[in-house]
């Protein structure tokens, strides 16, 4: 019988989706918030609509966001706060792992330093409703590893935030071998794979006399003001340096030729095996590889209660902030983008649509425009040359008794619908014309909502969901139901109501439950598609 390689297969697998811009059988089928906005995350990363996580290897992989001569580098802390979190896991009883819990551990001796501190801090602002602080800390190693010379990364969310501090259990440089062994292995590693996993994590960084003075001495360097020891010669560079290094002999790396014998931690794990598996990754291609497989498997270990999505795949054709609104005049409006990934600028698009009764006809089709201004850098390694190509949508307005239910593409002639699924759209609840700010003294700024739900339906609950951090800096959502009394008109058959809340600070839907099923405007994440964008409202007039 043929023996298969998955992990080779599915690793070919994605990087043949990556170049053709075919979805491989893990793609998402729009709508699907949560999926479109794991792959916003993974794959926006530089340009049009780019998302924050890579501005923390700007300008480039040596930048470090809280000081600018302190000898270290952002891409350290990322990757050893996403370990740190998930060295907590406990596989018997499948507690633990990468949940965010590291937020209220940071006290602990094992966390020494402020490098969690000042990650939390500054990755914290980019998660939202579909987007977990844990899958922030996940997506952070993920992105500095990727950016600064390291392999692909398969990556899967859905992670859930603790709400409580895990048990202890990250291992210290202090301990013996046959402790870090028991380590690991409670994590779920092998002895083997624990070579690995402290060996690829090493690439990056090094240790902070301010954070270990028992390991490293200060430093009289003006631009290492941190006593910052690297790991390697490259330690702001994802290579195998920190392997190579230490079997020439050439090593600078505290944790293994340091003079407290006590703390060699890294020497006794790299020679715990004779060298064997540190001599396999003086081959550069086998420490890649290799660092692919364990990273993905540290980022996806988590507690067992949790259920990952899968792995996240860039959707060929993603429609963008695709929004219904109510034009107040009996019409309904559809705006929106397009991403085309690895698209060609010389393609012919158009945009067709149904009705609500599932009509179609030759006058419910548009042509999209490209704008060469739009464009995107996925940044996945290997492939520099790769872009997102986004197309704009005309003035699309139909009479609102029909609506639009679906719609599809043509790219060159050649239909684009989802495999015949198409793209659906929900018409029950959509923003109308008119939505306002009312910024009274300053300190109490009010947002006024328009907004229109179809009057053969009965909700049971209509409510505003807004995006907020709580007081952990985890995302949340506040919800603020909105009474409804008398509409402000009736008209082709919607009620528009009218609602004055505090203005949320960032990401909000309006939301209606009917019969069981929620439906809800558009979610736009701040800082994105700002000029399609209903949550960016402008002054109520005076």
């Amino acid at each position: 019988m043929l023996s298969l390689d998955w992990n080779k297969l599915l690793r070919c697998v994605t990087v043949a989706t990556v170049l053709s811009g075919v979805p491989s059988a893990q793609a998402y089928t729009w709508p699907n918030p949560l999926m479109e906005e794991l792959d916003s995350q993974v794959y926006d990363r530089s340009d049009y609509n780019a998302r924050k996580l890579p501005t923390g290897m700007r300008p480039s992989c040596g930048s470090f966001v809280f000081g600018e001569a302190t000898g270290r580098a952002n891409v350290g802390d990322w990757l050893r706060v996403a370990y740190h979190d998930m060295a907590t896991h406990n596989k018997t009883d499948g507690t633990g792992g990468l949940d965010a819990s590291i937020r209220f551990e940071e006290s602990r001796d094992e966390n020494a330093g402020d490098g969690f501190f000042n990650t939390i801090f500054f990755i914290s602002p980019f998660a939202n409703r579909y987007f977990s602080l844990a899958d922030d800390i996940a997506l952070a190693a993920v992105t500095a590893v990727e950016m600064c010379g390291g392999p692909k990364i398969a990556f899967r969310g859905g992670r859930v935030d603790a709400q409580e501090a895990n048990a202890p259990g990250v291992p210290e440089p202090q301990q013996t071998l046959d402790e870090h062994i028991a380590s690991f292995d409670r994590q779920g590693f092998t002895q083997e794979e624990m070579i690995g996993l402290v060996a690829c994590g090493h690439s990056f960084g090094g240790v902070q006399n301010v954070a270990f003075p028992t390991i490293v001495p200060p430093s009289n360097d003006p631009n290492n003001t941190s006593g910052n020891a690297p790991f390697d010669s490259t330690f702001t560079e994802f290579d195998n340096k920190v392997v190579t290094e230490y079997l020439d002999g050439t090593t600078q790396n505290p944790l293994v030729i340091g003079p407290n014998v006590t703390t060699r931690s890294d020497f006794r794990i790299f020679n715990s095996d004779n060298n064997a598996t540190m001599s396999k990754f003086a081959d550069s291609s086998v420490f890649m590889s290799t660092c692919a497989d364990l990273l993905a498997r540290m980022i996806n270990t988590v507690p067992s209660t949790v259920t990952l999505t899968e792995e996240v795949q860039p959707l060929p054709i993603k429609p963008t902030a695709m929004t219904l609104s109510f034009a107040g005049n009996g019409n309904i409006q559809l705006k929106g983008e397009v991403r085309f990934w690895n698209g060609s600028s010389d393609s012919d698009v158009k945009l067709f649509w149904k009705s609500r009764d599932g009509t179609t006809s030759p006058d419910f089709s548009v042509p999209l425009t490209l704008d060469t201004d739009h464009v995107t850098e996925p940044l996945v390694p290997g492939f520099p040359s790769l872009k997102s190509l986004w197309y704009d949508l005309p003035a699309i307005s139909v009479n609102a008794t029909q609506s639009i239910s679906s719609f599809w593409f043509e790219v060159d002639g050649k239909v684009e619908d989802q495999n015949g699924v198409g793209y659906a759209m929900q018409d029950i609840v959509m923003m109308s014309n008119g939505s306002c700010l009312l910024l009274g003294d300053g300190t109490n700024v009010q947002l006024v909502l328009k907004f229109a739900i179809r009057a053969d339906v009965k909700p049971s609950r209509v409510y505003l969901k807004a995006d907020a951090l709580d007081s952990s800096n985890a995302p949340i959502v506040q919800t603020t139901d909105l009474p409804l009394t008398t509409p402000e008109s009736t008209l082709s058959g919607y009620n528009v109501w009218s609602a004055t809340v505090a203005s949320p600070i960032n990401g909000w839907t309006v939301a209606v439950d009917v019969d069981g099923k929620t439906y809800e405007t558009t979610y736009i994440v701040p800082g994105t598609s700002f000029s399609l964008s209903y949550a960016n409202p402008t002054l109520c007039p005076q």
